[in-house]
């Protein structure tokens, strides 16, 4: 967030903890923000109604006759990321691409989605928009770079600090051990947690 990043995608499989992420950055960095707002994109809503519900919250219920046009109301959108500092968070972006495919490609409908994030990513303003995604949205890599206001953050298992999920467990797991689970679970803190409840 010190580079001032415009978007950020957090990939990663499901149960890493993207989510909680997401929130607990939310909340260690709100002083920084005039705005916060989180949004789960688990049900698919239509474009529409995510930006219509963005509006109406950035203007203080002012914004009560929308243009029914997308390319303007992500025009007005804009202008509030320029007018206040704002952290926008979509969370389960996975859910408005096509099932199976894994190439971060748009369901039929949902197409305008990509064009909000091209241009929140392209276009000047003080604000910031967080995804949360098990997939790359595919027309966000040729704007990312090291220097550059769009960036993606891998999330990886948890490795070694396994260990301590397992102590708070109150579980005595041989170092051996801790390792082959962490390798079978790759990781994943969810499937991790899931199954020290077991043991």
């Amino acid at each position: 967030m010190g580079d001032r990043c415009r978007l950020i995608t957090i990939l990663g499989i499901g149960g890493i903890g993207k989510t909680t992420l997401s929130v607990k950055l939310g909340r260690t960095i709100e002083e920084q923000f005039d705005y916060i707002l989180w949004r789960n994109l688990r049900e698919a809503p239509p474009i529409g109604d995510i930006l219509g519900e963005l509006i109406l919250f950035l203007s203080q219920q002012k914004e009560t006759n929308l243009s029914t046009t997308i390319g303007s109301q992500i025009n007005k959108l804009l202008e509030y990321l320029s007018s206040y500092r704002c952290l926008l968070i979509l969370d389960n972006l996975e859910s408005i691409f096509q099932d199976g495919t894994h190439t971060g490609n748009y369901r039929p409908g949902y197409e305008d989605y990509g064009e909000l994030f091209r241009q929140i990513g392209q276009i000047a303003h003080q604000s910031c928009l967080l995804l949360t995604s098990r997939e790359k949205p595919a027309d966000l890599i040729n704007l990312e770079g090291n220097n550059s206001p769009v960036r993606t953050l891998h999330l990886e298992g948890l490795g070694r600090s396994a260990q301590q999920l397992f102590a708070t467990k109150g579980l005595a797991i041989s170092s051996d051990h801790c390792r082959y689970l962490i390798d079978l679970y790759h990781g994943n803190p969810l499937a991790l947690n899931l199954v020290s409840a077991r043991i």
